[in-house]
């Protein structure tokens, strides 16, 4: 019989939807982000762009029995989409070594200002992953802090979440509770998630984003996403940076350093 602990708990329809005013100005998004946790950059690549970066997707399905095990490398959804002529991934990881339209994605200017703004004169690379919940099969993922899975303190790193499709609470979008970046809690299970109380249930947020647009969340900011029983898939391409000044705790030997951005 399962403990309480072993037991997943569903992500729940969160409470509210954001629907900004969304900070346009740098150093109101910088106040924004620091309160809350997270701040949306709008329109940051257009339909060309996102067509090239859908056509690059099309082309490593293609390709997958030999893609290369890039950092955390890719895995497939547990239920496959019978209806699909190539495989439905889950995520695949080292995105931006396999694409160069994702490398440049990566160093997308608006989203560096803004990171360098935040952040500070130096941004490495942690983390590049395309995470897709593709439509009728894409697995919800429970609530967490994504610094608890990974080995830097202090946890202050910042991930720019794109959106390669509309993102909508009907087909998962990410939810956040804000202002919960401000220090670690307490994770269980094997995928090391939390569960939230009624209080904290009132505080949750569905964070839409249209094709393009960009979320840069802490990585201490709690969040989670429900499954998506839709007939819409919902692609995004998350780019986890980190400053300097940061301890690596690994098991190990730590990957070089991957410059992203370095400001005189």
């Amino acid at each position: 019989m399962s403990t309480a602990a072993e037991m997943k708990i569903p992500v729940k329809p969160a409470a509210s939807v954001w629907r900004g005013p969304d900070p346009v100005n740098l150093d109101e998004q910088v106040r924004f982000f620091h309160e809350n946790g997270f701040v949306i950059l709008r329109n940051v690549i257009g339909k060309p762009e996102l067509d090239e970066l859908d056509r690059e997707l099309n082309r490593l399905a293609e390709q997958h029995a030999t893609l290369p095990h890039i950092r955390e490398g890719y895995n497939l959804e547990p239920r496959q989409d019978a209806s699909r002529r190539t495989p439905t991934f889950r995520k695949i990881g080292g995105i931006t070594d396999l694409s160069p339209a994702f490398n440049q994605l990566m160093r997308h200017p608006r989203v560096v200002a803004s990171l360098h703004a935040i952040m500070g004169k130096s941004i490495y690379l942690y983390r590049d992953v395309v995470m897709m919940k593709p439509a009728r099969v894409g697995r919800e993922k429970p609530w967490h802090q994504d610094s608890v899975y990974w080995p830097w303190e202090p946890m202050q790193l910042v991930s720019a979440m794109t959106a390669l499709d509309d993102a909508s609470p009907e087909n998962g979008c990410l939810q956040v509770i804000p202002a919960t970046h401000h220090e670690s809690v307490q994770h269980y299970g094997q995928e090391l998630q939390i569960d939230i109380d009624d209080a904290m249930q009132a505080k949750t947020v569905y964070v839409p984003l249209k094709a393009g647009d960009t979320l840069l969340f802490h990585s201490l900011l709690l969040h989670g996403s429900e499954p998506n029983t839709s007939a819409q898939d919902r692609r995004v391409i998350i780019v986890s940076y980190r400053p300097d000044g940061l301890n690596f705790i690994g098991k190990g030997q730590r990957e070089p350093d991957i410059v992203v951005s370095r400001q005189a």
